[in-house]
């Protein structure tokens, strides 16, 4: 009997893949988009840490931080509303993506030169940003670029042109490790300003490889459809609350800890939340594309979903189970003061990837669902809880009380947005 059945698992797992390899493809672009860029950015911030002081790593890593929170805000969500739109639509694809890169590029220089004047005042270590105008400058420049890079990564998915995300985001891991190099071989220490500018550069290079992406005009030509892009304005404000409340914490935990410890222990839990997070972007890459998809396809939607969850929480085990073994020889890459004070910060942070798996699920069950508004009270407040949490920690003074604190917090959340998740993954297959 127990042979009957083996033999009966193997062609459904073979019909299953198959059946969903769309979305397994397009989530493995993503995937391998997390896998290399992981890779690279490790590399980065190794150099980093190797050839500059954890003072200058420590701002840095609360610039960065802060370039890609100013630049998620500056996509007011368009990112997010054309990777569900695009596949509905069969004109004006470039016309809405042209318009969306334009205003996210622009809002995102303004957010980013305001930041950098005014972020001197709110924590000392990040005076650097506004010593001179280049600093600045580069800083401003990185925020536009991010915002407007993140619209074309989520717009490229919804195109299924997944491919096209994967080779922008190599590139750019790529060209901001060498450039990082040569900064480091030039001057000892230069200090954190060039660690962020190396970034901006690197997000300016990765766009010139889709050149060939860029001039192709479609049927429609390449100008900006900013009135139709105007039309969607009220869905792309809801997509935008949900983009901050995802991205938002762990963007906000480093100026956290810059702001209430110091630039050195924000090294530390940088590169720990840097690993950590590796595996949080499983059910998020995963969940994106089934929005995607299934907002052109709802077709086996349930029984989709359900394999991203198993994934993501196998795939979540196996790295806790890794990081346990080799947590501690990793961080040691860094540099012996990165293993001390980070270790304990990382397995903490590192269990964050169950609650995330159902964070990220739910979000894409509410989009796909159109129940955005209704869900907008408990996004919110899992966000504040979050930013709570960390901040409680914080005043405490401990890295590890800060990791402690958004774990807890993450996880009430996951708690209160189970049980629609669990409905729907109980939902039974079509004909089943």
């Amino acid at each position: 009997m127990s042979a009957l059945q083996g033999t009966s698992v193997l062609p459904r797992i073979r019909t299953q893949l198959v059946h969903n390899r769309e979305v397994l493809v397009n989530a493995g672009s993503m995937m391998g988009t997390v896998v290399v860029t992981a890779a690279l950015g490790a590399g980065f911030w190794l150099v980093a840490a190797r050839q500059f002081s954890p003072d200058a790593v420590g701002m840095a890593s609360a610039a960065v931080a802060a370039m890609t929170l100013l630049g998620y805000l500056a996509t007011i969500g368009l990112g997010t509303l054309l990777m569900g739109e695009l596949p509905r639509r069969e004109r004006h694809h470039r016309g809405l993506l042209n318009a969306a890169l334009l205003l996210s590029g622009v809002l995102g220089a303004v957010l980013g030169i305001g930041f950098a004047l005014a972020a001197p005042f709110g924590s000392a270590d990040l005076r650097p940003m506004s010593e001179t105008w280049t600093a600045a400058l580069a800083f401003s420049i990185g925020v536009g670029l991010t915002g407007l890079a993140a619209v074309l990564d989520q717009a490229l998915i919804g195109l299924l042109r997944g491919g096209l995300q994967l080779m922008r985001n190599v590139a750019f891991s790529t060209v901001k490790l060498l450039l990082l190099i040569l900064v480091a071989y030039l001057s000892a220490d230069a200090g954190g300003v060039w660690i962020y500018a190396t970034w901006t550069v690197g997000i300016a290079a990765s766009l010139l490889v889709l050149w060939g992406f860029y001039r192709h005009r479609g049927e429609d030509g390449l100008r900006p459809k900013f009135a139709l892009l105007n039309e969607m304005r009220v869905d792309a404000a809801i997509h935008h609350v949900y983009n901050l409340s995802i991205r938002a914490p762990d963007l906000v935990l480093p100026l956290i800890v810059v702001t209430l410890l110091s630039a050195e222990a924000n090294a530390s839990f940088y590169i720990s939340w840097m690993i950590a997070s590796f595996g949080f972007m499983v059910p998020v890459s995963l969940s994106s594309v089934l929005y995607s998809v299934g907002s052109g396809d709802s077709a086996a939607l349930h029984e989709r979903y359900r394999l991203s969850v198993a994934l993501s929480a196998s795939l979540g085990l196996a790295i806790n189970l890794v990081l346990l073994v080799a947590g501690g020889p990793i961080l040691s890459l860094f540099g012996s003061s990165y293993e001390q004070g980070g270790l304990a910060t990382l397995h903490i942070l590192a269990l964050g990837v169950f609650p995330e798996t159902i964070k990220a699920h739910y979000l894409s069950i509410s989009r796909l669902e159109r129940r955005i508004p209704e869900t907008i009270p408990l996004v919110i407040g899992g966000t504040v809880l979050e930013l709570v949490g960390a901040l409680a920690g914080g005043a405490a003074g401990s890295l590890m009380l800060i990791a402690t604190g958004w774990l807890l917090a993450v996880s009430i959340e996951a708690t209160a947005m189970s049980p629609t998740v669990i409905r729907f993954l109980r939902v039974a297959p079509a004909g089943g």
